[in-house]
């Protein structure tokens, strides 16, 4: 059954190589993530992040590896694949990238980000980055489609509390930018 759900999964993903929206990329930060789906017992699996509270931006909250691009980098995948294996150790030519989802900015930030997703094996030998992420997790796709684990999540910013839609799977909340690349990628499973 994974195979299957994989080839759909390229098949609805926008190819690596077309050319990417640039609507409302004018004044951001590019910025790219990688979506690692994995299988593990004939049940899929997508690897998340916990980033830390000493990274400038989205302290404590639950994202993809992955991070600004750089100069050096030739194309935003190679952002993508190179922030991964900064931040978790996960090798580029050990990922099997299927394609992209829709470029997206981020609510407070101003990054606009573009997510790859990308098949790995089962992961046993990540090593989180101390200084950027706290903890590396993942999620079966079951429990990230059951709408048992769908809810709110409250979030303080400077006082004022706001309530957002999450995934709450266990401690770590799925919310914001994260959460809607997630949707994304559950639609087209």
């Amino acid at each position: 059954m994974p195979y299957e759900q994989i080839e759909k999964l390229r098949r609805g993903l926008t190819p690596l190589h077309s050319p990417d929206n640039a609507d409302g990329v004018r004044g951001k930060v590019r910025a790219a993530v990688l979506v690692p789906i994995f299988e593990r017992d004939g049940e899929l699996y997508i690897l998340f992040i916990k980033r830390s509270n000493t990274v400038a931006t989205h302290q404590g909250q639950v994202a993809f590896p992955g991070g600004r691009s750089e100069p050096e980098d030739p194309d935003i995948l190679t952002t993508a694949l190179r922030e991964a294996y900064e931040e978790v150790g996960l090798a580029p030519e050990s990922v099997e990238v299927l394609g992209r989802l829709t470029s997206a900015a981020t609510m407070t930030s101003n990054y606009m980000v573009t997510p790859f997703v990308g098949v790995i094996g089962v992961p046993t030998d990540l090593r989180a980055d101390e200084h950027e992420v706290a903890e590396i997790f993942s999620v079966p796709v079951a429990a990230l489609k059951d709408p048992a684990f769908r809810g709110r999540y409250e979030w303080n910013r400077g006082g004022s509390v706001q309530s957002y839609p999450a995934i709450l799977y266990g401690e770590q909340p799925i919310w914001g930018l994260t959460l809607r690349i997630t949707e994304e990628l559950l639609e087209l499973l």
